[in-house]
């Protein structure tokens, strides 16, 4: 006599697949949102770090995407308290110069952070991921990031940032500056 599935059992090619370690910032396949969107994987059916748990956190994100107003984001419209401003000073290519920049994305602040914390390691001979960071490892590094949400480049030429940085240190200036404005 055949055994007959259990209702609120996945097929067995969906349930592998969903059970697969997940990347992270990435999106998992569409088949398995579809899935979680209909219901069929969810928080309580998946593990953490897997496919189908990111299946089912796409979904669930979706829905209350779904109900924003234009220029709202979830954030806000789950009451956070979302910033209104952020300043953050950047070193910027063409031409090369210090900036304060106003506005930011929160993304772009972390993105400017982590280039502010490997000019210090240029600057100190310190190591980043193991190795010392030298000038051209710091060029290499620098030239392979995204531009900021502006279109603007962090600068990547290791000699321009000694440069720069020299002579705001004899200005007496601040290097790193970060704001946020709340509302």
């Amino acid at each position: 006599m055949a055994r007959t599935p259990k209702p609120d059992r996945l097929p067995r090619d969906l349930r592998r697949k969903a059970n697969r370690a997940g990347t992270p910032r990435r999106r998992p396949p569409d088949d398995l949102v579809t899935a979680a969107r209909r219901g069929l994987l969810t928080r309580s059916n998946t593990k953490p770090g897997t496919k189908g748990r990111q299946a089912a956190d796409a979904a669930a994100y979706s829905r209350r995407a779904a109900d924003t107003a234009p220029g709202e984001t979830v954030r806000a419209r789950l009451g956070h308290e979302v910033a209104v401003s952020r300043t953050i000073s950047a070193l910027l290519e063409s031409p090369p110069r210090f900036e304060v920049l106003e506005g930011v994305t929160r993304l772009d602040a972390k993105r400017i952070a982590r280039y502010h914390e490997v000019t210090r390691q240029l600057l100190n001979r310190r190591s980043y991921r193991g190795k010392v960071m030298t000038p051209e490892r710091f060029r290499r590094l620098v030239s392979q990031w995204r531009p900021l949400s502006s279109g603007e480049r962090l600068l990547g030429d290791p000699d321009a940032v000694m440069a720069i940085l020299e002579t705001l240190r004899a200005e007496d200036r601040d290097v790193f500056v970060y704001e946020v404005t709340q509302p």
